[in-house]
């Protein structure tokens, strides 16, 4: 009788050991939802510097030209695959050079395209090129 009893113990502790981090990571994409932080800047050789990103699941960092109307281009000018989590001075080569004063926007990407989202809208930032 002590047998079956000792096995439902240990079956218990097992799924209490393992559920935590469970949580936990489940909490982490609350209490750090994806976020992008950049600031206007020159390229430096041919690159941009992105200050912060923070992906819950691994992805990408998209950077995409925008018209006078803030339309974002359909192909981006520069991306960068990330890991999921925190990223700091991400350094994003670009395709070709923007003009000065060009609009871009730095979009963090799913795997499959689409834009992650935090609370009210999409994880991008907008930036110049000076």
């Amino acid at each position: 009788m002590l047998r079956p009893a000792i096995s439902r113990i240990a079956v218990i502790l097992g799924v209490a050991a393992i559920a935590p981090p469970l949580a936990t990571a489940a909490l982490a994409a609350d209490i750090y939802p994806p976020s992008v932080i950049v600031f206007n800047q020159k390229p430096k050789a041919g690159d941009v510097s992105i200050t912060y990103a923070n992906l819950p699941e691994k992805g990408t960092l998209a950077l995409f030209e925008s018209d006078a109307k803030g339309r974002l281009s359909k192909t981006p000018v520069g991306k960068v695959a990330l890991d999921a989590g925190d990223h700091r001075n991400i350094r994003v080569q670009l395709s070709q050079k923007p003009r000065n004063g060009a609009k871009l926007f730095a979009v963090l990407q799913q795997p499959n395209g689409n834009p992650f989202t935090n609370q009210r809208s999409t994880a991008d930032r907008s930036f110049k090129v000076l």
